[in-house]
């Protein structure tokens, strides 16, 4: 259980920024009060729903390395640039859900993807999915 996530130092240094003297423990507090998030510094549903937390995948070691190129440009491509984070490092980028999720469903439904591709990213869309249900 990480309930420092990085939403919860997200929002701490941008309390920071405003004048809020708040520890990192105390931010974590306020926003698990004010269910935002859940004991986990995850977002609850609530605060997705509601467009107050925005969801995002992350793909913690890049892409699988069983992804064939084409069938990752050819979902990525699908993607607003406006839904996808860079953090400095590929390894470390995030995707939000719903742009990925569309992208995804495109995807497939157009027959774009090769038979390994489309299980692939049928899998992506799973996790997603499963992870939204979870929160």
């Amino acid at each position: 259980m990480i309930k420092y996530t990085p939403l919860v130092k997200s929002m701490h240094k941008d309390l920071k920024k405003k004048g809020f003297n708040l520890s990192l423990e105390q931010t974590y507090q306020k926003l698990l009060k004010a269910k935002f998030i859940d004991a986990d510094g995850q977002p609850t549903k609530w605060a997705i729903e509601n467009g107050y937390v925005g969801v995002e995948y992350t793909y913690p070691q890049g892409m699988q390395a069983d992804q064939d190129q084409a069938d990752i440009m050819e979902v990525l491509n699908r993607l607003p640039q406006s839904a996808i984070h860079f953090n400095g490092s590929p390894d470390l980028s995030k995707i939000e859900n719903a742009p990925l999720k569309k992208a995804i469903k495109d995807a497939l439904k157009d027959d774009a993807l090769s038979a390994k591709g489309r299980k692939a990213w049928k899998y992506v869309l799973a996790d997603i999915e499963m992870r939204e249900k979870q929160s």
